[in-house]
């Protein structure tokens, strides 16, 4: 049965025992003043006192958010809390607090209709009320949303336009620089750089990063925390790998010259670079296995009724396949802590499944057992309609399409 659709042209009256949220958001996070969250609060908490409403006493805010995705944890708390019937009405200084993208708004729509949630916004009394105001409410969303596409593409050619000019744009300085206050640019750090060319120097006598670090150690270095005797061979390996300390800048996958002055000559990072290179056994990152997933979308989380995915866990050499609750359909959160092993799941459905098939009739059987274990394990999706996983419970359950048996002739064929 559909949710009936609350009457826009009319104020409702807020039950006493219904609350009114108040909902708060900030791209970024200032401390030592009034934040925007802060006034955001206070201005919606009036329009609260002037309509005599019943307020939340749970902070609904995202200080340092950005608008990109629903994926926040204020905003996930506020879902929940309206999923649950504990609030009846959101109320937010602008429409962009909520988001600037005009599918996310629609998906919050969706859902506070769904629950008949009333929602205020102070800046557009009339938000929602009449068709109007609705086409204007995703006007000014989709406005929005390009205002933040134009900006993001400018950012972009101004990042291009300074690198090409050899200026350090943004990201964390590296170990022997530090930044001019003015034009945040890199300067080189004497003391550090001593550091930093030593490293170097040891690493083109054939020295392996592990090496340095303990050589860096012993002679109490201190790394970019100020901490002496805390040098790991993954950080050593970072340095020797970074163009920064040629005089050069990444771009992309390419270089670009910068700016600052170097801390080593283009010849020795070339030759550091090129034994690092050599010793690798295979190619930069991880290649993952092409990897079967017989349950994929039809396993499903009891708890939520969403579909879960597939995952794979590494150490070293080895792979783990996993099953969990992952999805963030209708604007919530994944469930936290349901997962199982792939195997586990799987070969406890192709056993139960066994015994359906005789009860689905002898052709069925006779099809199913004429299969090895690995050919039932990759049938399991032909002729299983849903299978649900209750991890409160432990238990598992499925359901067999009715025409399993034609189904099943057709991947006979194709299973070597």
């Amino acid at each position: 049965m559909r949710n009936r659709r609350p009457n826009r042209n009319s104020t409702p009256v807020v039950p006493a025992a219904s609350l009114c949220a108040i909902y708060t958001r900030q791209s970024r996070t200032r401390y030592g003043q009034l934040s925007s969250c802060e006034a955001q609060r206070a201005i919606c908490t009036e329009m609260v006192h002037e309509f005599d409403w019943n307020l939340s006493a749970e902070s609904f805010d995202d200080s340092g958010e950005p608008s990109e995705s629903l994926d926040r944890p204020g905003l996930q708390r506020l879902i929940t809390a309206i999923e649950s019937g504990q609030v009846c009405r959101v109320i937010v200084y602008s429409i962009d607090r909520l988001t600037r993208k005009l599918s996310d708004l629609h998906q919050l729509s969706s859902l506070f209709e769904r629950y008949n949630v009333l929602v205020s916004v102070v800046t557009d009394p009339r938000f929602g009320e009449t068709a109007a105001a609705r086409l204007m409410t995703n006007i000014v969303a989709a406005a929005s949303e390009f205002q933040q596409d134009i900006t993001r593409e400018r950012m972009a050619d101004v990042r291009a336009a300074l690198k090409r000019k050899g200026r350090r744009v943004a990201g964390r300085v590296p170990f022997g620089f530090t930044t001019d206050p003015t034009t945040k640019q890199s300067i080189v750090q004497s003391s550090a750089a001593v550091t930093v060319h030593q490293m170097f120097q040891f690493a083109i006598t054939g020295k392996y990063p592990r090496e340095i670090a303990d050589a860096a150690n012993a002679a109490g270095w201190k790394n970019q925390n100020g901490v002496a005797g805390r040098w790991t061979a993954r950080q050593i390996l970072k340095i020797l790998s970074n163009p920064a300390y040629a005089r050069s800048i990444r771009n992309g996958q390419g270089m670009l010259p910068g700016n600052h002055s170097a801390i080593v000559s283009n010849t020795v990072f070339e030759q550091v670079r090129s034994l690092i290179r050599n010793r690798r056994s295979r190619i930069p990152g991880r290649a993952k296995p092409a990897i079967e997933w017989p349950l994929r979308g039809i396993l499903k989380c009891g708890q939520c009724q969403r579909l879960m995915t597939g995952r794979l866990s590494g150490y070293k050499n080895r792979y783990y396949r996993y099953y969990r609750c992952g999805s963030h359909a209708g604007g919530r959160a994944p469930c936290q802590s349901v997962s199982i092993p792939a195997f586990e799941i799987e070969e406890y459905v192709r056993l139960q499944i066994s015994a359906e098939c005789h009860r689905q009739g002898q052709q069925l059987a006779m099809q199913w057992v004429s299969l090895d274990e690995f050919q039932q394990t990759k049938s399991l999706k032909h002729i299983l309609e849903e299978v649900v996983y209750h991890s409160n419970e432990g238990t598992i359950s499925f359901t067999v399409f009715a025409d399993a048996a034609s189904r099943l002739i057709v991947p006979l064929n194709s299973i070597s």
